[in-house]
């Protein structure tokens, strides 16, 4: 049932292009419009190498399928020999012979002249002048008729091109989720970037106030030389969270590329509109039972069990068809065409038969039959052992939504408390800076509270950051992909 989930939280305009540190540059045509997630999935989809490799994935299952229909194909063969001495004599055989899938037997049809002079056990090689055409049949009865070695390969390879799909899927999923991850790393890198600038920008605009109280004589040298201290501490840190946040884009840039499939390192420029001005969409944590349904649903992972189930329930059938005993029926006719080419004698071997029929049967049985029951009690242990490994799967899939919904709410839950604590270090910062303009509060006391307000607004940037990761997280859980569509959620 499609129900309303956790969405994606829109991301705003962007603001006003703001001096950030270029990464090195990228092959491609700058961009100055926003990154968004979307955009950088989209590209994913259709330029990311490894997606490319994985998709490979069916073509190779493609092709082990195509040669396993292979043993299905007509077999055309030809002999022709010609013999000198006391029996001279030249013969020519052609024969094409084809596998019937649904039932394991075999047909064959083909044509043969023998010419010249034969010995007595060899008479049934001569033919009329137009030589023999003949045809048959043979039809396994008991064992192979049912499943047989060549439709086992079919099958199963019929099915490797079937888990091909999981397991590209399971692949996206986890390269959406990296790209989703590496995506808010580097959003967060760049607010931690904004933090780290506006707070160098308080210590530099405040330089000027205290060398002017200096020249007056209201405080002494000490207090502009702390504040030019504390410039050049808030530099190197400005210094440290520039470096992060190249490193960040150039991670980005493994996942977002251009239509040929270069990497593309974002420039600062593009960071979205700052995180603190939005707020996200709070979860839902009353929906857990749907959220495990639909993620057993979705997730590639029981679709792979299953085709393995029947894969393994192939062998099973194999091995259990090979402790019946091999009884075959098979028919052939033959039809001499010309004049007869006949002795002097015209009788005995040398009287060329101008039609002929053979009807019989074969019987086959290996008595302790421990090769079929051991393969048969292999085959099922298998069997019984993926069944297990798919029922722990299952379980572990409904704990794996559970914790991400965990994730997802107590991410909230904390958000929220960052954002009261951001609120009030921004009030204690503000009385804390006119009561330093008063004289009432020393330099250090507002650096601390100044740090303090930084420090709470470096908690809300990680916190969201934390909190969308936990959305691509929860999506990745679900199954759910990029461009599926789910009550509005669009991840």
């Amino acid at each position: 049932m499609i129900r309303e989930s956790i969405a994606l939280p829109a991301v705003a305009e962007a603001p006003a292009p703001v001096k950030l540190p270029d990464p090195p540059a990228s092959p491609s045509i700058p961009s100055t419009d926003p990154l968004t997630l979307d955009s950088v999935l989209n590209t994913l989809a259709t330029s990311f190498p490894l997606i490319l490799a994985m998709e490979q994935e069916r073509g190779i299952a493609g092709g082990q399928r195509l040669a396993a229909e292979g043993s299905f194909d007509t077999l055309l063969r030809a002999r022709a020999a010609d013999q000198t001495g006391t029996f001279s004599s030249a013969r020519l055989d052609f024969v094409a012979e084809q596998p019937i899938l649904e039932n394991g037997g075999s047909v064959f049809a083909g044509w043969r002249m023998g010419d010249g002079n034969f010995p007595i056990y060899y008479g049934d090689r001569k033919t009329a002048d137009g030589g023999e055409f003949r045809a048959g049949v043979a039809v396994p009865l008991l064992r192979d008729r049912p499943i047989d070695r060549r439709r086992v390969a079919l099958r199963q390879a019929q099915i490797q091109e079937q888990l091909a799909d999981p397991v590209i899927r399971r692949a996206r999923l986890d390269f959406y989720r990296a790209a989703a991850f590496a995506y808010w790393n580097w959003v967060a890198a760049g607010e931690q970037y904004r933090v780290a600038r506006e707070l160098l920008g308080l210590a530099r605009d405040r330089q000027g106030f205290v060398d002017e109280r200096f020249k007056l004589g209201a405080d002494p040298e000490t207090l502009p030389v702390l504040n030019k201290r504390l410039i050049a501490s808030r530099e190197e840190s400005l210094l440290a969270a520039e470096r992060a946040l190249q490193a960040a884009a150039l991670r980005l840039s493994l996942y977002h590329r251009d239509a040929v499939g270069n990497p593309i390192v974002p420039s600062p420029i593009r960071l979205p509109a700052s995180l603190l001005d939005g707020a996200p969409t709070a979860p839902r944590s009353n929906q857990l039972a749907e959220d495990v349904a639909v993620a057993l649903q979705n997730r590639p992972e029981l679709e792979r069990f299953r085709l393995l189930k029947e894969r393994a329930a192939t062998d099973v059938a194999l091995a259990r068809n090979r402790t019946r005993p091999g009884l075959n029926a098979f028919a052939a006719a033959a039809q001499d065409v010309g004049f007869s080419k006949k002795t002097a004698g015209g009788a005995g071997p040398f009287a060329t038969d101008r039609t002929t029929a053979e009807f019989g049967l074969t019987f086959e049985l290996e008595a302790q039959r421990r090769d079929a029951l051991g393969r048969l009690r292999a085959a099922e242990a298998l069997l019984a052992q993926t069944t297990a490994q798919e029922r722990f799967a299952r379980d572990e899939i409904a704990v794996q939504v559970q914790d991400a919904t965990s994730e997802l709410t107590l991410t909230y839950q904390r958000l929220e408390r960052a954002r009261e604590e951001y609120r009030q270090a921004a009030r204690v910062r503000e009385l804390e800076t006119e009561s330093f303009r008063q004289g009432r509060t020393s330099l250090i006391d507002l650096n601390l509270q100044e740090i303090a307000t930084a420090e709470a607004q470096l908690k809300i940037v990680t916190t969201i950051g934390a909190y969308y990761r936990a959305v691509a997280e929860y999506l990745t859980t679900l199954g759910i992909e990029p461009g599926q569509t789910r009550s509005g959620l669009k991840p």
